[in-house]
Protein backbone atom coordinates (compact mmCIF):
# COMPACT_ATOMS: atom_id res chain seq x y z
CA UNK A 1 0.00 0.00 0.00
CA UNK A 2 1.38 3.38 -1.03
CA UNK A 3 1.53 5.95 1.77
CA UNK A 4 2.67 9.53 2.00
CA UNK A 5 4.28 11.51 4.78
CA UNK A 6 4.95 15.22 4.98
CA UNK A 7 7.99 16.89 6.51
CA UNK A 8 6.65 19.28 9.18
CA UNK A 9 9.62 21.59 8.67
CA UNK A 10 9.67 22.23 4.90
CA UNK A 11 6.28 20.69 4.02
CA UNK A 12 7.82 18.38 1.40
CA UNK A 13 5.73 15.27 0.72
CA UNK A 14 7.33 11.84 0.28
CA UNK A 15 6.18 8.41 -0.74
CA UNK A 16 6.83 5.81 1.97
CA UNK A 17 5.74 2.29 2.90
CA UNK A 18 5.36 0.21 6.06
CA UNK A 19 8.75 -1.47 5.61
CA UNK A 20 10.53 1.87 5.72
CA UNK A 21 8.60 2.92 8.81
CA UNK A 22 9.51 -0.27 10.67
CA UNK A 23 13.25 -0.03 10.08
CA UNK A 24 13.85 2.99 12.30
CA UNK A 25 10.57 3.11 14.26
CA UNK A 26 9.26 5.79 11.91
CA UNK A 27 12.18 8.18 12.39
CA UNK A 28 13.40 9.65 9.08
CA UNK A 29 15.48 12.53 7.82
CA UNK A 30 14.08 14.85 5.20
CA UNK A 31 16.24 14.69 2.07
CA UNK A 32 15.55 18.36 1.33
CA UNK A 33 15.84 20.27 4.59
CA UNK A 34 17.82 17.52 6.37
CA UNK A 35 15.64 17.77 9.46
CA UNK A 36 14.57 14.70 11.39
CA UNK A 37 10.91 13.89 11.95
CA UNK A 38 8.62 10.99 12.72
CA UNK A 39 7.06 9.87 9.45
CA UNK A 40 4.39 7.83 11.23
CA UNK A 41 3.08 10.88 13.06
CA UNK A 42 2.94 12.91 9.84
CA UNK A 43 1.24 10.48 7.47
CA UNK A 44 -1.31 12.00 5.10
CA UNK A 45 -4.25 10.11 3.65
CA UNK A 46 -4.16 11.66 0.18
CA UNK A 47 -2.16 14.16 -1.76
CA UNK A 48 -3.28 17.78 -1.89
CA UNK A 49 -4.88 18.79 -5.20
CA UNK A 50 -2.01 21.14 -5.96
CA UNK A 51 0.31 18.15 -5.86
CA UNK A 52 -1.88 15.67 -7.74
CA UNK A 53 -2.38 18.13 -10.59
CA UNK A 54 1.25 19.13 -10.77
CA UNK A 55 4.63 17.51 -10.52
CA UNK A 56 5.90 20.30 -8.27
CA UNK A 57 6.67 19.12 -4.76
CA UNK A 58 6.57 15.41 -5.61
CA UNK A 59 8.71 13.40 -8.01
CA UNK A 60 6.77 11.17 -10.38
CA UNK A 61 9.41 8.55 -11.22
CA UNK A 62 9.24 6.77 -7.83
CA UNK A 63 13.01 6.78 -7.49
CA UNK A 64 14.80 6.10 -4.22
CA UNK A 65 15.36 9.82 -3.84
CA UNK A 66 11.63 10.21 -3.20
CA UNK A 67 11.94 8.22 0.02
CA UNK A 68 13.24 10.02 3.13
CA UNK A 69 16.65 8.93 4.36
CA UNK A 70 16.19 6.31 7.06
CA UNK A 71 18.18 6.87 10.18
CA UNK A 72 20.39 3.85 9.67
CA UNK A 73 23.08 5.21 11.91
CA UNK A 74 20.49 5.56 14.67
CA UNK A 75 19.28 2.04 14.00
CA UNK A 76 22.82 0.67 14.21
CA UNK A 77 23.45 2.66 17.37
CA UNK A 78 20.27 1.22 18.87
CA UNK A 79 21.37 -2.29 17.99
CA UNK A 80 24.81 -1.60 19.44
CA UNK A 81 23.23 -0.36 22.64
CA UNK A 82 21.06 -3.47 22.75
CA UNK A 83 24.04 -5.81 22.36
CA UNK A 84 26.02 -3.73 24.82
CA UNK A 85 23.22 -4.02 27.37
CA UNK A 86 23.02 -7.79 26.90
CA UNK A 87 26.79 -8.12 27.28
CA UNK A 88 26.72 -5.92 30.39
CA UNK A 89 24.06 -8.05 32.10
CA UNK A 90 25.86 -11.21 31.01
CA UNK A 91 29.01 -9.99 32.78
CA UNK A 92 26.98 -9.03 35.85
CA UNK A 93 25.43 -12.53 35.92
CA UNK A 94 28.84 -14.18 35.64
CA UNK A 95 30.16 -11.95 38.41
CA UNK A 96 27.25 -12.78 40.72
CA UNK A 97 27.63 -16.51 40.09
CA UNK A 98 31.37 -16.22 40.77
CA UNK A 99 30.73 -14.33 44.01
CA UNK A 100 28.19 -16.94 45.13
CA UNK A 101 30.57 -19.84 44.40
CA UNK A 102 33.44 -17.99 46.06
CA UNK A 103 31.38 -17.34 49.18
CA UNK A 104 30.25 -20.98 49.31
CA UNK A 105 33.82 -22.26 48.97
CA UNK A 106 35.04 -19.77 51.59
CA UNK A 107 32.42 -20.94 54.09
CA UNK A 108 32.97 -24.66 53.47
CA UNK A 109 36.69 -24.85 52.59
CA UNK A 110 38.23 -21.79 54.21
CA UNK A 111 41.23 -23.56 55.76
CA UNK A 112 42.00 -25.52 52.58
CA UNK A 113 41.91 -22.31 50.52
CA UNK A 114 44.17 -20.40 52.91
CA UNK A 115 46.71 -23.23 53.03
CA UNK A 116 46.63 -24.15 49.33
CA UNK A 117 50.23 -23.82 48.04
CA UNK A 118 49.06 -22.77 44.55
CA UNK A 119 46.74 -20.05 45.87
CA UNK A 120 49.02 -18.87 48.66
CA UNK A 121 51.16 -16.46 46.53
CA UNK A 122 48.02 -14.80 45.13
CA UNK A 123 46.50 -14.47 48.59
CA UNK A 124 49.71 -12.96 49.91
CA UNK A 125 49.74 -10.41 47.08
CA UNK A 126 46.09 -9.58 47.74
CA UNK A 127 46.72 -9.05 51.45
CA UNK A 128 49.80 -6.95 50.71
CA UNK A 129 47.69 -4.59 48.58
CA UNK A 130 44.65 -4.52 50.88
CA UNK A 131 46.47 -4.58 54.23
CA UNK A 132 45.07 -7.87 55.50
CA UNK A 133 46.85 -10.68 57.33
CA UNK A 134 47.00 -14.33 56.28
CA UNK A 135 47.22 -17.10 58.88
CA UNK A 136 50.50 -18.95 58.91
CA UNK A 137 50.90 -21.85 56.49
CA UNK A 138 49.86 -25.13 58.12
CA UNK A 139 49.43 -28.72 57.00
CA UNK A 140 48.68 -30.95 59.98
CA UNK A 141 48.71 -34.06 57.79
CA UNK A 142 52.47 -33.61 57.32
CA UNK A 143 53.26 -33.87 61.02
CA UNK A 144 54.41 -37.46 61.52
CA UNK A 145 54.85 -39.35 64.80
CA UNK A 146 58.24 -41.06 64.81
CA UNK A 147 58.03 -42.56 68.29
CA UNK A 148 55.67 -42.44 71.27
CA UNK A 149 55.53 -43.89 74.76
CA UNK A 150 53.11 -43.50 77.65
CA UNK A 151 53.78 -45.25 80.99
CA UNK A 152 52.99 -44.94 84.68
CA UNK A 153 55.35 -42.68 86.57
CA UNK A 154 57.95 -44.69 88.52
CA UNK A 155 57.91 -42.48 91.62
CA UNK A 156 54.71 -40.37 91.62
CA UNK A 157 51.36 -41.98 92.42
CA UNK A 158 48.52 -41.56 89.91
CA UNK A 159 50.91 -39.91 87.47
CA UNK A 160 52.12 -40.88 84.02
CA UNK A 161 55.08 -40.10 81.80
CA UNK A 162 54.55 -39.12 78.18
CA UNK A 163 57.24 -39.17 75.50
CA UNK A 164 56.69 -38.45 71.83
CA UNK A 165 58.91 -37.62 68.88
CA UNK A 166 57.34 -36.10 65.78
CA UNK A 167 58.64 -34.48 62.60
CA UNK A 168 57.52 -31.98 59.99
CA UNK A 169 57.42 -33.69 56.58
CA UNK A 170 55.98 -30.68 54.78
CA UNK A 171 58.16 -28.90 52.22
CA UNK A 172 57.75 -25.67 54.18
CA UNK A 173 58.18 -24.48 57.75
CA UNK A 174 55.03 -24.30 59.82
CA UNK A 175 53.96 -23.42 63.38
CA UNK A 176 54.28 -26.08 66.04
CA UNK A 177 50.91 -27.81 66.52
CA UNK A 178 48.82 -28.43 69.59
CA UNK A 179 49.02 -32.04 70.79
CA UNK A 180 45.93 -33.92 71.92
CA UNK A 181 46.46 -37.05 74.03
CA UNK A 182 43.30 -39.15 74.41
CA UNK A 183 42.80 -42.31 76.51
CA UNK A 184 40.06 -44.76 75.53
CA UNK A 185 38.45 -47.79 77.13
CA UNK A 186 38.14 -51.16 75.41
CA UNK A 187 35.05 -49.93 73.56
CA UNK A 188 36.89 -46.97 72.08
CA UNK A 189 35.12 -44.45 74.31
CA UNK A 190 37.27 -41.54 75.50
CA UNK A 191 37.71 -41.59 79.28
CA UNK A 192 40.38 -38.92 79.72
CA UNK A 193 42.48 -36.55 77.68
CA UNK A 194 44.73 -33.56 77.67
CA UNK A 195 45.61 -30.93 75.09
CA UNK A 196 49.11 -29.48 75.06
CA UNK A 197 49.92 -26.14 73.48
CA UNK A 198 53.41 -25.44 72.09
CA UNK A 199 54.29 -23.26 75.09
CA UNK A 200 53.63 -26.28 77.35
CA UNK A 201 55.96 -28.70 75.60
CA UNK A 202 58.62 -26.49 73.97
CA UNK A 203 61.59 -24.81 75.58
CA UNK A 204 61.59 -21.00 75.46
CA UNK A 205 64.14 -20.83 72.66
CA UNK A 206 61.65 -22.41 70.21
CA UNK A 207 58.46 -20.59 71.21
CA UNK A 208 58.72 -17.81 68.62
CA UNK A 209 60.01 -20.03 65.83
CA UNK A 210 58.40 -22.28 63.25
CA UNK A 211 59.18 -25.95 62.83
CA UNK A 212 61.43 -26.22 59.80
CA UNK A 213 60.84 -28.68 56.99
CA UNK A 214 62.36 -32.07 57.92
CA UNK A 215 62.93 -31.07 61.55
CA UNK A 216 61.89 -33.30 64.47
CA UNK A 217 61.25 -32.62 68.14
CA UNK A 218 61.31 -34.90 71.18
CA UNK A 219 58.89 -34.15 74.02
CA UNK A 220 58.83 -35.53 77.56
CA UNK A 221 55.99 -34.65 79.94
CA UNK A 222 54.70 -35.69 83.35
CA UNK A 223 50.95 -35.76 84.04
CA UNK A 224 49.54 -36.03 87.55
CA UNK A 225 46.04 -36.90 88.80
CA UNK A 226 45.60 -39.51 86.07
CA UNK A 227 43.99 -42.23 88.22
CA UNK A 228 41.24 -42.66 85.63
CA UNK A 229 43.65 -44.18 83.14
CA UNK A 230 45.61 -46.32 85.59
CA UNK A 231 44.22 -49.77 86.37
CA UNK A 232 46.22 -51.26 89.19
CA UNK A 233 49.78 -50.50 88.14
CA UNK A 234 49.01 -50.50 84.41
CA UNK A 235 47.66 -47.93 81.98
CA UNK A 236 44.61 -48.53 79.87
CA UNK A 237 45.74 -49.90 76.53
CA UNK A 238 43.92 -47.45 74.31
CA UNK A 239 45.48 -44.05 73.73
CA UNK A 240 46.23 -41.86 70.73
CA UNK A 241 47.91 -38.59 69.78
CA UNK A 242 46.34 -36.05 67.43
CA UNK A 243 47.77 -32.85 65.98
CA UNK A 244 45.51 -29.81 66.24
Amino acid sequence: MQMYTQCPHCQTIFRINAAHLNIAQGQVRCSRCRRIFNATQHLIQKLPQTITSSTEGLDQDFSESDIPELLKEDMYASRSRSWGSLFFWFLISILLVGLFLGQYMWLTQRDEILQNPQLRPWLQRFCYNFLCTLPETRDLANFHIENRDVRTHPTIADAIQVEITFSNRAVFSQPYPDLQLTFEDTNGVAIAGRRFKPEEYLSKEFLDKEMKSGASVHIKLELVDMAKVIQGNNLVKGFRFDFL
